[in-house]
């Protein structure tokens, strides 16, 4: 039997992996410099626009009282979040005494914990590997995950849309009202109508081999969000969405904004819309340039508004640390086989 030399392994394992490996890092490290370069251009043109002494006015004004409340609001959308993903696990069959509901409520509160000291994605990822752990299968956990965010986004629309309606004076959005509302219609409206043609487009994209994964994504989608767990799922994105207006509203009695409900939730459509534009880290910069037009056209200074950001993003940040505790203390051993388990 021949033996191949190391040198011989490792000679082949350059030519054959590692253009591809370095081409996916250097690919990858260009999207990150990227996020931070355009995080840190928002930045510097919202600070140019700022006096410190008068962030320091607003930090020392801050009521602590409605400050800690909102933060409180913040803990607990993290496990509404958890019971949602269950749901949705269940849903997909993906669901038993290991991948129990306390079991997705303290992975997904790791999860929020790394997606607010890393990029985003790096939340999911960490579910995805403890929901593997658990005895999951790594294509079930990456589509519960697709799901899971599709679910918040479109919710995100659909609110969105609603809270235009509203008798707000923040729904001018500076003029774009009547744009911004066209769009949100047209995407909740190819939403329904794609979902609800799943039955008959998914055969047809099963057929190709590029496409069969579209396929399969659609009818697990459609199994949970027209099954009988529904509204269950939706019904808990409705609360998270709602905690996080009660956030922005909190955070406004903090500052002295006398925020209605109505201008929180379109606060919270530009604040979290703007989150999920995946050119920045983790909404940073975007975010407060956001802000600071949308409350400059009423009269808020830009500090005042700048604060407000901030604090927006810091209380989602505490609210995530007893993450880091159930990471710390969270140990999950490895799934056995099924023979294995059944012997």
């Amino acid at each position: 039997m021949p033996v191949t030399s190391p040198e011989a392994s490792v000679a082949s394992t350059e030519q054959s992996g590692s253009p591809p490996r370095n081409t996916f890092s250097l690919r990858k490290s260009a999207i990150i410099a990227g996020k931070i370069a355009v995080t840190v251009g928002c930045l510097w043109y919202v600070a140019r626009q700022i006096e410190l002494a008068k962030i320091a006015e607003g930090i020392r004004a801050i009521d602590i009282g409605w400050a800690s409340l909102a933060v409180g609001f913040a803990v607990l959308q993290i496990p509404v979040l958890g019971l949602r993903w269950s749901e949705i696990l269940a849903a997909l069959g993906v669901h038993d005494e290991r991948i129990s509901r306390a079991a997705a409520v303290v992975v997904t509160s790791i999860g929020a914990f790394f997606a607010q000291v890393l990029p985003a994605v790096a939340g999911e990822g960490v579910r995805a590997w403890y929901l593997v752990r658990l005895g999951s299968q790594w294509r079930a956990a990456v589509t519960s995950l697709v799901i899971d965010r599709a679910v918040g986004v479109g919710l995100l629309i659909a609110l969105g849309f609603v809270t235009l309606l509203l008798p707000s004076g923040f729904t001018a959005l500076g003029g774009s009202r009547v744009l911004v509302l066209a769009v949100y219609a047209a995407l909740l409206f190819a939403g329904v109508v794609g979902l609800l043609l799943v039955p008959w487009i998914a055969p047809v994209l099963g057929r190709w081999r590029y496409t069969r994964w579209i396929a399969d994504l659609a009818v697990d989608a459609h199994r949970v969000l027209v099954g009988p767990r529904s509204l269950t799922i939706v019904g808990l994105g409705c609360v998270i969405h709602a905690l996080t207006i009660a956030i922005i509203w909190s955070l406004g009695r903090a500052q002295g904004l006398a925020l209605s409900v109505p201008d929180a939730a379109v606060l919270f459509t530009v604040m979290i819309g703007v989150a999920l534009v995946p050119i920045s880290v983790s909404g940073w910069g975007l975010r407060e340039v956001a802000v600071l037009s949308l409350l400059g056209h009423y009269g808020v200074a830009p500090e005042r508004a700048l604060l407000f950001s901030i604090c927006f993003g810091l209380t989602m940040a505490v609210g995530s640390l007893p993450g880091a505790l159930a990471w710390l203390l969270y140990s999950v051993p490895p799934a056995q086989p099924a023979a294995v388990r059944s012997g």
